[in-house]
């Protein structure tokens, strides 16, 4: 038996294997079928085996034993294992079906992957050889792993779920379906310490989507297409039915906040539909159970309300399927996770059976023996719901780590930045995240900006947290200096300084108990710590004042200029000394558009030569007494 080619399926390929009317036909009542199970490993079929038990699951991985006669495989094998060594990690194939049957036989097939292989031998015996392992599955959960989506580019589920499939499974190899159902894009995710499985599973269950393994295909998204019930007949092929009904809180609360648009988000309350009439009631019973609140933030970086409420209604929808269950001993071969089936119970004091519920499969255990006999048991939840049992996963709790800023553009113009972890390579980043800052906000006077305002620059390193320790989360906390940047405050600690990308720089020296300020251009601002301050400015300097400049000095006030100093006033100038004044200059000028008065006790004016020129009237000379003129020589009148 050849394997069949295995690819991706697109939402319109995938088609819901039909067993049901095959399985009725087939039907002997009273008597089991004897099951045939063709293995092929590799691509090498297996024709004889002890036993075999499969256990599926649609929470976590699937598990197999198969147990084979030494020599199964052809050559005889002991503890050496030299042929069955081989198949580790190699793929099996088992399909389920009947061995003597007069119509054709329904078929179900199981696809796994070997992951241990031992050889077991007791009293004496020839031993076996046991091969063991999971589903597909396995490959996704092996090892932690981190990276992330979107940060430069928005992104959605069915992006995420194709990458991480392809990288743990490849393209070829297994079949996988991804039909997603949530649109909405995403800023930025990441898979945080933690496997590509339980990565996916979470993603999943945050963003209300169906993660889980059917025994042949991998689905994420939607439900796939139901196939037709398989009929089980209690009585007939099914035994030892288990209904219960479990008291499940079925309320979470889920909030969200939009830094962005400053936007507070709420789920709204979801009623979960289930057909059944039972399953029906239990849900509305578990309504009034339980009077607490289950408030919590939402695990999704919500851009909008509908965000939040697609999570809230996906943990809604997870806790829902649990209110109903059903298990129970078969004879079917042919179940698996995530088919459905009719149940038919027995009517009381009659041998005549019933409609009871419609069922989706959710765990299932297959044993068979080397003569066939066939025992199963499974378990199931009540159909219609569209949502499976959550998968098993952990939420990873996000620590601090430093990151490198790569840009500070915000294209927003809110002061954000985005980074590049060490774990990112190009173009991998997060998006823009918020910077955290001692001091932000607004008030009604400094509507934006009021703070304290330092957008790291580009290349610097900053430490990022993660609110509610979630990896979609992260902010900026603050700056980090490292070996290449780093001088540290001196020797004693003695210095504290603000320093921008251009130079713009304010030192603060305890040692000196100074205050240092200066720009690129040289301007500086010095208080010297011992009462003295010192402004210097290589060009120009002005002082403005829209009402009065006053300079008081305790003692000497000195301005000079190597060039020219004016002085102007709008109004009056009044200089006033209570000693002397003195006036020194190669030649002083005065100019008055009206009058020119001078008062004092005593005038004495020095000259070499001068004149007193008037250039319209006549000039006055008075003295209350007399008016002497001497000179050297001769005073001429005219």
């Amino acid at each position: 038996m050849e394997e069949s080619s295995n690819f991706s399926f697109r939402p319109d390929q995938y088609k819901a294997p039909g067993n049901a009317d095959k399985i009725s036909v087939n039907q002997i009542p009273g008597i089991n079928r004897v099951v045939k199970l063709d293995i092929v490993i590799e691509g090498k079929s297996v024709n004889h085996f002890k036993h075999f038990r499969l256990q599926q699951s649609a929470r976590r991985h699937h598990y197999f034993e198969l147990i084979l006669a030494h020599d199964s495989l052809g050559a005889t094998q002991n503890h050496n294992l030299e042929e069955a060594r081989q198949f580790l990690g190699k793929r099996i194939t088992v399909v389920f079906k009947y061995k003597d049957y007069e119509n054709e036989s329904p078929e179900r097939t199981f696809v796994g992957v070997i992951t241990k292989a031992a050889f077991s031998q007791e009293k004496m015996s020839l031993g076996n050889i046991v091969l063991k392992g999971e589903s597909p599955t396995i490959l996704m959960d092996s090892a932690p792993h981190t990276q992330s989506f979107g940060g430069t580019q928005a992104v959605n589920t069915g992006i995420i779920a194709d990458k991480i499939i392809k990288e743990a499974l490849g393209s070829s190899k297994f079949d996988f379906r991804v039909d997603t159902q949530n649109k909405s894009y995403i800023n930025y995710s990441s898979q945080y310490n933690e496997t590509h499985y339980n990565f996916l599973a979470r993603t999943a269950e945050a963003y209300g989507e169906q993660f889980y393994y059917d025994g042949e295909i991998l689905h994420f998204g939607k439900l796939p297409p139901s196939e037709k019930p398989v009929r089980l007949i209690y009585g007939s092929n099914v035994s030892d039915v288990q209904v219960e009904l479990k008291a499940v809180h079925t309320k979470p609360e889920f909030f969200g906040y939009n830094s962005s648009s400053h936007t507070k988000m709420a789920g709204s309350e979801h009623n979960i539909r289930h057909q059944g009439e039972i399953p029906s009631k239990a849900y509305e019973l578990n309504n009034n159970i339980f009077k607490t609140r289950s408030l919590s933030p939402a695990p999704v970086n919500a851009n909008m309300f509908m965000d939040v409420d697609d999570s809230q209604k996906s943990a809604a929808g997870s806790a829902a399927v649990e209110v109903f269950t059903v298990s129970g001993n078969t004879t079917v071969p042919f179940l698996y996770p995530g088919c459905t089936a009719d149940i038919e119970m027995r009517k009381p004091d009659t041998n005549q059976t019933s409609y009871f519920t419609r069922i989706t499969v959710t765990e299932v255990i297959h044993e068979v023996n080397a003569r066939g006999y066939y025992t199963g048991s499974f378990e199931a939840v009540a159909e219609g719901t569209g949502f499976m049992p959550k998968p098993d996963f952990i939420t990873p709790n996000a620590e601090p780590q430093v990151a490198t800023v790569i840009s500070n553009t915000d294209p927003m113009n809110q002061g954000r930045i985005q980074v590049q972890f060490d774990w990112q390579r190009n173009p991998d980043t997060t998006h823009f995240i918020r910077m955290m800052s001692p001091d932000a906000g607004g008030t009604d006077a400094i509507t934006q900006n009021r703070g304290f305002v330092a957008i790291p620059e580009v290349g610097d390193q900053v430490m990022v947290g993660f609110e509610y320790h979630h990896p979609d989360f992260p902010f900026a906390m603050g700056g980090m200096f490292h070996g290449q940047v780093a001088l540290g405050g001196g020797l004693n600690n003695h210095i504290k300084s603000i320093q921008t990308r251009s130079g713009n720089k304010i030192i603060f020296n305890d040692q000196e108990g100074s205050i240092f300020i200066e720009d690129p251009s040289g301007n500086t601002y010095l208080m010297d710590g011992k009462g003295n301050i010192t402004v210097n400015a290589p060009k120009n300097m002005t002082f403005t004042a829209g009402e009065n400049v006053q300079i008081n000095a305790g003692r000497n006030i000195i301005a000079s200029a190597q060039r020219n100093v004016n002085i102007m006033a709008g109004e009056d100038i009044t200089e006033t000394a209570n000693d002397d004044y003195n006036l020194t200059a190669s030649n002083i000028i005065e100019t008055a558009e009206a009058g020119r008065s001078s008062r004092a006790k005593n005038i004495t004016e020095n000259m070499e030569a001068g004149s007193y020129i008037s250039t319209k009237d006549a000039i006055n000379v008075e003295s209350a007494k007399e008016v002497n003129i001497n000179s050297g020589k001769q005073v001429k009148m005219q």
